[in-house]
């Protein structure tokens, strides 16, 4: 055989396996289809289902400083030095009306494994009254300093919403040793 019968050969023998191949991956490509196209059907009733419960209800939290903490009371706040008292507020809210849902059991869950129940009362002044989710915390003189994670978990009907902080180190709630105010006064 020569040198160009053997190319030829071998090309068509190439092609025609190649031809097989495609056939019969056809029809597995047909079932592969439908079963994908059945599993994203799914896929979005459960992803509207999710979206549904997401956004029905909304946890917003954030840290302050307590009425304790000289010349800061009631600031927001993610610095906290040991033992002070700060507080954990959050809102937990029907997206679709817009009200405050009052019968959520609301905690806060610290990394360390601490739980902390939260009670719904009004905060702010006379004039804008506001419904908030709190619980005050004061800071052990001996609690480790560095970053400290928590969540806030609402319960309604049932169903865990959680709120967590950004994942984002300088915008972490972090515990300090206390400033040495002799030396800031000096």
């Amino acid at each position: 055989m020569t040198m160009k019968k053997k190319a030829f050969s071998i090309m068509f023998m190439l092609l025609l396996s190649v031809g097989i191949i495609a056939g019969c991956s056809n029809s597995a490509s047909d079932d592969a289809t439908e079963s994908e196209e059945t599993n994203n059907d799914t896929t979005e009733q459960e992803a509207t289902s999710d979206e549904e419960k997401s956004d029905a209800i909304v946890v917003q939290a954030d840290t302050i400083n307590s009425h304790e903490v000289e010349d800061a009371i009631c600031v927001v706040n993610s610095r906290f030095e040991q033992g002070w008292r700060m507080v954990f507020r959050a809102n937990v809210m029907d997206a679709a009306s817009d009200e405050v849902i009052e019968n959520a059991d609301v905690k806060v869950v610290l990394e360390t494994g601490e739980e902390f129940e939260m009670e719904l009362g009004d905060h702010g002044s006379d004039d804008t009254e506001t419904m908030l989710y709190t619980i005050a915390w004061t800071i052990p003189d001996d609690f480790p300093t560095g970053t400290l994670d928590y969540e806030i978990i609402a319960t309604v009907d049932g169903e865990d919403y959680v709120y967590e902080p950004f994942d984002v180190d300088l915008s972490k709630m972090t515990i300090i040793e206390p400033l040495d105010t002799s030396e800031a006064d000096a």
